[in-house]
């Protein structure tokens, strides 16, 4: 694992598991079970994505919960470890909470369990800006599948995070005003993202074919 770009705001991690980890891990994925994220309820419309953001799909997910403060509030979150692909994932993050604190803060104080769940985006599926603020104290995603091409798209897009709190309209018209930040979604590759930092994934483009940005993604979570 080793520290390949950072901001007051985020920081890119390359290498993140060992080969042999990172392998075995996109090989076990294709075992999990997806559903299409507006449709794991009935009927339901996932708000978190747009209406046009795509088809985007998501696996089981997990929470790591050392001291059980989230006891019963993830009812469809299993409790780490489960034996599934993604526990290598949990694992490396839990060995590396030293060196995410930068982004993160202190595990106890500012956050004490951290979700997450592996994703697949196809062709034509992204994710609009949005900053995960709320009870996160920061989130993560983590880059499985085994190649990516500058030309397949579904960057990672981060603007800087605004000084002091602003209204929502201002905080939506900030973002045609600022120069940010991308990042490719190369393998074993983990993004680490501050609380509040507006940030999007670009779409998959055509040409890439079937092929899939295949995410573990999650949150630091805060005690409410």
């Amino acid at each position: 694992m080793r520290l390949t770009h950072r901001t007051p705001d985020f920081a890119v991690f390359d290498d993140f598991l060992d080969p042999g980890a990172a392998g075995s891990l996109w090989e076990r994925l294709r075992d999990e079970e997806f559903h299409f994220v507006h449709g794991r309820r009935e009927g339901a419309w996932n708000k978190v994505y747009g209406l046009l953001d795509g088809s985007p799909l998501s696996g089981p997910g997990t929470i790591h919960d050392p001291d059980g403060h989230f006891t019963g509030r993830f009812p469809d979150h299993a409790n780490h470890p489960t034996g599934a692909a993604t526990d290598c994932v949990a694992k490396q993050i839990e060995e590396a909470t030293p060196e995410l604190l930068p982004w993160t803060g202190r595990f106890g104080e500012d956050w004490h369990a951290f979700s997450y769940r592996p994703f697949l985006y196809p062709q034509g599926s992204g994710l609009a800006w949005h900053d995960d603020s709320g009870n996160r104290a920061a989130s993560f995603v983590f880059y499985a599948h085994p190649e990516w091409q500058p030309s397949w798209g579904a960057e990672l897009l981060v603007c800087p995070a605004p000084s002091g709190v602003l209204p929502v309209a201002r905080r939506h018209a900030r973002l045609t005003e600022q120069i940010g930040h991308y990042v490719a979604p190369l393998p074993n590759r983990l993004v680490v993202i501050r609380s509040g930092v507006p940030h999007m994934i670009k779409k998959v483009e055509p040409h890439a074919g079937d092929r899939l940005r295949v995410s573990v993604a999650g949150f630091f979570l805060r005690r409410a």
